[in-house]
């Protein structure tokens, strides 16, 4: 053959080298964009309440629920055997858990929902559960105002998996009233907006509802508005993963970073013993009751191997990490949660699972009580991030690679989930369903959202500061001025966000850009081409 057709031959097959990993890109764009849209959209919108009465109407002043009550949300009515058991107290900071009590007691679950028009306390309920029932929390614990964890179960005690108000099937659920948030917003929102942008923005699905306490004489005693919501478990609807097989010496998991309960199997880390996180791992699937040693051993040697390279000094081995986690919800993961200001995340609540032989994603997305600038001990500056700081992520955004494809995508989010136009639409929609149980929650825990006196130590205010020798109460008795404090924050926060990720970019040490698989490509190609020119020269 000639030189000329040699070279030619070679100069074809370099173009078509350069067209297959222009494919590869692509495809891997695409499939990446089709997990994220077949993800999306697990949220209906919410009328708006059209009730023209007194929303206290049928509420007497001991709380009791008068005949005739209605709401627009669903009612979810509990009753419960009993006092609910305070497991668990707080010794200086500490969580301290009673291991002699049980946590849950027994009871029953009623659900009351028209999907047209209101629902009344003589409608008949669309759902009927036995259930077993605890307080969940952790700052949130000693509130006035509980939060539970339901397990519900059948007539023989055994797992009842149903779904309720559209939400896919599972046996545990939360009712989430947390009494940081006078709002009512703040868990919703995220939540729902993550679920819309999908990927690795992975949200529970909720529901607003009211709930009332049965009382022994039959009366109902009102509670106040929560949100119905789904756990972070294993489920065809919720963390879709293979089954636990005590069988195998591998397994999938479900995983929190957190700090130390007594309820999950904790693991001794790489990073936890080498000092690099100051939280703990805690397996929440398998459960604590089902998991082998070996399973157990399993998971802190596979997570351990993960943070060997997160946590890695050298560029070599770190520049490895898109093999071993998904940087798609890496990067979502950590924009909804700079995007509110849920920097409680990252540190605690924070799951993250892995399929048997797969990466490891992080999500769902979990507690925004103290987001968009509710955080008690000082006000949020909306002008600079934070979630670069957290563990996994100081590595992360040392990346220009990691960077780039955040700054890629919050741009391609503004336009859409995380726009403000967007995020503003949803807050009005939510604001206008809850009008009448707005007020009725403001009323029950009027003690608590309007007395400036702190007169109760176990609920949560908000610190006052300091500016220019003034004092600044950061206490709010008025529900409009607590929606502006959140739309002000999201309006300076979500502007500054761009700006300051390309500050980051700027700033970065690494660039891992060319990844392992076109690295490979390139250098055969090369090869392909220095060869056959090698051999040319020689004749």
């Amino acid at each position: 053959m000639s030189q000329k057709k040699i070279l030619g031959a070679m100069t074809a097959f370099g173009l078509l080298s350069l067209f297959v990993l222009y494919l590869l890109g692509t495809f891997r764009m695409y499939t990446n964009t089709k997990e994220r849209e077949d993800k999306e959209g697990v949220y209906d919108s919410l009328p708006a309440d059209t009730s023209k009465e007194n929303p206290l109407r049928y509420i007497a002043g001991d709380y009791t629920v008068e005949e005739g009550f209605y709401s627009n949300l669903p009612i979810v009515i509990l009753k419960i055997d009993g006092e609910i058991t305070e497991y668990k107290s707080f010794r200086n900071g500490k969580e301290v858990v009673d291991e002699t009590v049980k946590p849950y007691t027994d009871g029953r679950i009623c659900i009351l929902n028209n999907e047209e028009g209101f629902n009344y306390l003589t409608d008949e309920p669309n759902y009927v559960s036995n259930v077993r029932i605890k307080k969940r929390g952790h700052t949130s614990f000693s509130y006035d105002k509980p939060q539970y964890l339901m397990k519900m179960s059948d007539e023989k005690g055994e797992e009842n998996h149903t779904g309720i108000l559209g939400m896919g099937e599972g046996d545990s659920w939360i009712l989430n009233g947390s009494m940081a948030d006078k709002s009512m917003l703040r868990n919703y929102l995220p939540y729902r907006i993550a679920s819309e942008i999908g990927g690795g923005a992975a949200a529970p699905d909720s529901r607003y509802c009211e709930v009332l306490l049965e009382k022994e004489d039959g009366t109902y005693q009102y509670q106040g508005v929560y949100l119905l919501m789904e756990t972070v478990s294993r489920g065809k609807n919720r963390v879709n993963i293979d089954q636990f097989k005590k069988k195998k010496s591998y397994t999938s998991y479900i995983v929190r970073r957190d700090r130390f309960t007594n309820f999950d199997i904790m693991l001794d880390t790489y990073g936890r013993l080498n000092g690099l996180s100051e939280e703990w791992i805690g397996v929440k699937y398998p459960s604590a009751e089902r998991i082998t040693e070996e399973a157990k051993a399993f998971i802190e040697q596979d997570f351990s191997k993960i943070e060997q390279v997160m946590y890695a000094e050298d560029e070599s081995v770190f520049k490895a990490y898109d093999r071993y986690i998904d940087i798609d919800s890496f990067v979502d993961y950590f924009l909804i949660n700079e995007f509110f200001g849920n920097y409680d995340a990252g540190n605690h609540s924070t799951y993250m699972y892995k399929n048997s032989g797969g990466k490891l994603y992080i999500g769902p997305v979990w507690d925004f009580d103290q987001a968009m600038n509710n955080y008690f001990e000082e006000e949020m500056d909306p002008y600079t991030l934070a979630f670069q700081t957290k563990p996994f992520y100081e590595q992360l955004t040392k990346d220009k690679r990691f960077l780039d494809c955040l700054k890629k995508r919050y741009s391609e989010l503004r336009k859409g989930p995380l726009s403000e136009e967007y995020v503003f639409a949803v807050m009005d929609e939510a604001v206008g369903y809850l009008s009448s149980a707005r007020e009725r929650e403001w009323y029950r825990w009027e003690s608590d959202y309007k007395d400036g006196s702190f007169s109760n130590p176990h609920n949560y205010y908000l610190k006052d500061y300091e500016k220019d020798d003034v004092v600044i109460s950061r206490f709010n008795d008025d529900y409009e001025q607590e929606l502006y404090v959140i739309r002000t924050y999201l309006h300076k926060h979500g502007n500054a966000i761009q700006t300051e990720l390309t500050k980051l970019y700027d700033s970065s040490e690494y660039d891992t850009s060319i990844n392992n698989e076109n690295e490979l490509l390139l250098l055969i190609i090369m090869m392909l081409f220095l060869v056959p020119s090698f051999l040319i020269n020689r004749r």
